[in-house]
């Protein structure tokens, strides 16, 4: 994709962030007379946020395990929950706005006040930072290159599903009928998006036994929309809405509808900018600091499980990677999933699968512990060879590339290209994979 002058881009727009330090102060009795507490390993776990307007409510636990020694000089366990809450300051912020949470021991204090019973003080930091999905055209320039996601393009269409259901039993009256949007897929082509779903329908309608009844329908439907300049592998955002329902019961048992359902999509494409800083808005974005490219050699024998006079192919893939940084370098572990396929002595062909464990590192100046690491792997050859009718020689050329981002906080330069247009929110029905 061409890099235009201002790129519009869909951004976390930084609307405030706040620290709170909190005292959780508790009283627990040990099981067993204790003459010292060895340890007291504390975490946050179970956090959960919600946002209203000029504040955020953040509630968790703190799992405590702790380990004292007993009379008898043996060192025992015992856990504790305490669940805490609080609240912080942030000007601006709104319900529906994203929350970054990062909760941090400060200090575990404990006292012994007497053989059985612990006193405990934890100190906990509380780390919030509220951001907004915006769309914003921002110029380019020598400041630092971000990754960001530029916006390919975005539409909306409406489409009209007529069915008519036969009722369970014969109806005076239809109450009302809810509908809602399910099981979205879609699929990326050349200038357009396909989308596919279920409008969920729930009828509630009164028989001649004036009691109320319920009745689930599922209508699927299939739409695209136009959307210049998209390929596949971009990124997708499907939000649907139901716009309008309308019924008519033409006879007792025989209801029509009409559902109107609104779907509004955009694309965007994942990219490096090197942009302008300015006065604002102030961002959250991944700023670069590093890549780098490197192809190894995997080299096997597997037994195969019968003899084999031909091996047709082998499908391999790399799965379960995982990464750690260290300073200027970043270790890649991972698996090679292979698929062999042969035809064994009685021409029938027979699958098998062989895991291959790798481990390998890529050197990145500039890396440290802590950034974000994006990985992609991909083969690049498979060779083998049938050594005898069960051992095969297999080897398989992986290339990875690696990544490294920090993210950051910068004041960028906005260009304004036409009239503001707040950024769309979405309903409950809003599906981003």
């Amino acid at each position: 994709m061409s890099v235009v002058t201002n790129p519009l881009v869909k951004i976390d727009v930084v609307i405030g962030e706040n620290t709170r330090q909190i005292l959780s102060e508790t009283t627990l009795t040990l099981p067993v007379p204790a003459i010292k507490i060895r340890d007291i390993v504390v975490r946050v776990r179970d956090l959960d946020t919600q946002v209203i307007e000029n504040k955020v409510i953040v509630q968790g636990v703190l799992h405590k395990q702790i380990f004292f020694v007993g009379t008898d000089n043996v060192v025992r366990h015992i856990a504790e929950d305490v669940p805490f809450s609080t609240f912080l300051d942030i000007p601006g912020a709104l319900p529906g706005m994203d929350v970054q949470v990062h909760p941090t021991i400060e200090a575990v204090i404990p006292i012994l006040l007497n053989p059985t019973t612990l006193l405990q003080k934890i100190v906990l930091e509380i780390f919030i930072k509220v951001t907004e999905k915006r769309q914003i055209n921002i110029a380019l320039g020598d400041g630092p290159l971000v990754r960001v996601n530029e916006v390919v393009g975005e539409g909306t269409v409406q489409t009209l599903e007529e069915t008519v259901v036969t009722l369970d039993c014969p109806a005076i009256k239809v109450d009302a009928i809810d509908a809602t949007v399910k099981d979205i897929t879609f699929e990326l082509i050349d200038d357009k998006v396909i989308i596919q779903g279920i409008i969920h329908k729930q009828i509630f309608y009164i028989c001649e036994d004036n009691i109320e009844h319920h009745q689930a329908e599922d209508v699927p439907f299939s739409v695209f929309v136009d959307i210049p300049g998209a390929t596949a592998g971009m990124d997708v955002q499907v939000h649907p809405t139901v716009e309008f329902v309308a019924f008519t019961l033409e006879t007792p048992t025989t209801l029509r509808q009409k559902v109107v359902l609104e779907i509004f999509v955009k694309v965007t494409e994942r990219v490096q900018l090197q942009v302008a800083l300015g006065t604002g808005p102030l961002v959250k974005v991944e700023a670069v600091r590093g890549e780098n490219t490197q192809q190894f050699l995997s080299e096997t024998i597997v037994t195969l499980p019968v003899p084999a006079i031909k091996v047709r192919e082998i499908d391999a893939k790399v799965e379960n990677i995982t990464t750690e940084i260290l300073e200027d370098k970043v270790i890649i572990q991972g698996t090679i999933h292979k698929q062999i396929y042969f035809i064994d002595t009685n021409n029938v062909e027979r699958e098998f699968t062989e895991l291959v464990p790798f481990s390998t590192f890529i050197d990145v100046p500039g890396a440290e512990e802590g950034f974000n690491v994006e990985v992609v792997a991909r083969i690049e050859f498979v060779g083998f060879n049938l050594l005898n009718e069960v051992e095969l020689e297999q080897k398989v050329v992986v290339e990875l590339f690696v990544k490294v981002t920090e993210t950051v906080q910068i004041l960028v330069e906005e260009v304004q290209v036409g009239p503001y247009v707040p950024p769309y929110i979405p309903s409950n029905n809003s599906v981003t994979p």
